[in-house]
């Protein structure tokens, strides 16, 4: 377990004493492994996880303290055992943070870890954003130079691959830039079993639905020369116009990537941690998508509607049983209840209802997605009037996809403060026979709260969707939580999250029908039970239960 998880066998006396109470590993029990112990890859994995507001600065490694084990579980040493390694650059640490606490950093605020002190895992993640006010360089300890990040010429006519000026290197990718005739342009090179849809468009371009993913692969092999997108060369430099590139793969010092990662940085400043052992004191507000009427997406005859549902009653059980949280679901199978059941293929029905007052027999789409988020936030209403914080309650809706079949896994979606109204109020027919409307017919969403309410939703969105990798459940590989949905260049926020007044709000796309993989394994009772569970999981660790059961 030494050589598997810290990279080295001689480390085994040091896990074993982590784990006092195993005398040797045992089938089914955990075994805890100290983040500074873990191997390099593993090492940043689980900062990426626990500390999603973390990020690469040219002056070093950028790190908000969140104490996610509790209050005063960052100190200087833990901070310098992590990050570089060793606790004797505490002295060093602290030089490079003057405005922070001697005796410990502050939570809440960012610590500045310099680059000539960082593990080379965390020194070969490619620099973003503006460079930070620089801070004393450590007097003992010898500043390795910081090279500035290559600035990119202006462009020239030319080929792929030809003199394209300027490199990028980001997660392992490397894009170069070049500018033709039709204007500027990124340059990828396939490598071996990479497709045009996936490697490319799906990863650089955001796009995942269908129609979408195929007008945009035409577009580009077009503009590469490609004239059969199945036997492309491995090493052909792929064409990939700038206007159609995700902001994280622009060149450096392009006005679009710039604004950005400004706006990341922004982002930042309100991410807030709540800690509640075992989800005490913390509502969790269930939904499953569709229902009624509306199946949802289908194929071969699963609908997202009926496996949505059985992930919902799964979850809640889940949380009664292993948590204290209280749980707030939507809506209610009239037939089922919210009963688990042990069968994998369920059988497509219609007598979903959602928990309004009264009832609504979700016979109308447009209605029953406006009454959603009226129930919500007639529920967050209620627990606000009662005392509970905004930062412990959390809407979560679950759903299934249909994207391109080369797509699979989960994602996320939270409500982009960008695509949020200021105020809103449904005008659909039906509506005021609803208590929850007519206590509420208007949503008043302020600057700070809509901000707020994008950095906790990605905060939990990071731990939920690390949650499911730990469990080796499928994940979207590229760009798995996003803050809104992408429709050719249309983007926009689902209802039920743009309108929201839930602080922590994720919308979890659990899988995609249309990719056969995908589809057979949520046919699975089994498959459902353990995606459920690492939600729950996931949950448990958002909010400070170190052992997430």
């Amino acid at each position: 377990m030494a050589r598997r998880y810290c990279g080295d066998g001689g480390l085994a006396r040091r896990l074993a004493a982590s784990n006092p109470a195993l005398p040797a590993p045992q089938r089914g029990r955990p075994v805890d492994v100290p983040l500074t112990m873990l191997r390099a890859d593993l090492r940043l994995d689980a900062v990426r996880a626990l500390f999603p507001a973390d990020s690469r600065v040219r002056l070093g490694w950028r790190h908000w303290v969140l104490a996610p084990f509790g209050e005063g579980s960052e100190s200087w040493k833990f901070v310098a055992a992590l990050f570089t390694g060793s606790e004797r650059t505490v002295p060093a640490l602290r030089r490079a943070n003057p405005e922070s606490p001697r005796r410990a950093p502050r939570r809440g605020r960012p610590v500045l870890v310099p680059e000539a002190l960082l593990l080379p895992v965390f020194r070969s993640v490619p620099a973003t954003g503006p460079t930070p006010r620089p801070t004393p360089a450590p007097t003992r300890t010898p500043r390795r130079p910081t090279p500035s990040p290559a600035a990119v010429p202006p462009a020239t006519p030319g080929t792929a691959g030809e003199g394209a000026p300027g490199t990028l290197h980001a997660a392992g990718t490397t894009l170069t830039y070049g500018k033709d005739a039709e204007g500027e342009y990124a340059v990828y090179r396939l490598r071996r079993g990479e497709a045009l849809y996936s490697a490319v468009v799906v990863r650089f371009t955001g796009q995942l639905h269908a129609a979408d993913v195929n007008a945009t692969a035409k577009e580009i092999a077009r503009r590469s020369g490609i004239r059969d997108v199945s036997a492309i060369p491995i090493g052909y430099p792929v064409k990939i116009p700038l206007d159609l590139l995700l902001p994280r793969y622009l060149p450096p010092g392009n006005p679009r990537r710039i604004a950005w990662e400004r706006d990341q940085e922004r982002l930042e400043q309100f991410v807030q941690a709540v800690h509640a052992a075992d989800l005490s004191g913390v509502h969790v507000i269930l939904d499953a998508g569709h229902g009624g009427v509306d199946s949802g997406a289908t194929r071969k005859g699963v609908w997202e509607s009926v496996y949505a549902y059985d992930l919902l009653c799964r979850i809640k059980h889940d949380l009664e049983r292993h948590t204290r949280a209280k749980v707030w679901p939507t809506i209610l199978d009239r037939s089922r209840g919210h009963a688990v059941v042990a069968r994998d293929v369920l059988k497509p029905d219609r007598d979903q209802v959602l928990l309004t007052h009264p009832r609504y027999a979700l016979d109308n789409p447009v209605l029953g997605v406006h009454l959603r988020w009226y129930l919500t936030n007639d529920i967050v209403h209620r627990l606000r009037k009662k005392g509970v914080p905004a930062s412990r309650i959390v809407f979560i809706s679950l759903h299934a996809d249909s994207l391109h079949p080369s797509v699979r896994g989960a994602m996320a979606y939270v409500p982009s403060r960008h695509l949020r109204p200021r105020s809103y109020r449904a005008r659909t027919r039906g509506l005021g026979r609803y208590r929850e409307y007519r206590d509420h017919p208007e949503v008043r969403l302020g600057r700070s709260f809509v901000t707020r309410s994008e950095a906790s939703s990605r905060r939990l969105a990071g731990i939920l969707i690390a949650t499911l990798r730990e469990e080796s459940l499928e994940v979207h590989p590229y760009s798995p939580i996003r803050g809104s949905v992408l429709r050719g260049k249309r983007r926009w926020v689902p209802a039920v999250l743009r309108y929201t007044l839930a602080q922590n709000a994720v919308l979890v796309e659990c899988c995609n029908l249309a990719n056969d993989e995908d589809r057979r394994l949520l046919l699975t009772a089994e498959w459902r039970e353990r995606f459920s569970r690492a939600i729950v999981r996931g949950l448990a660790k958002a909010f400070g239960n170190r052992d997430g059961d």
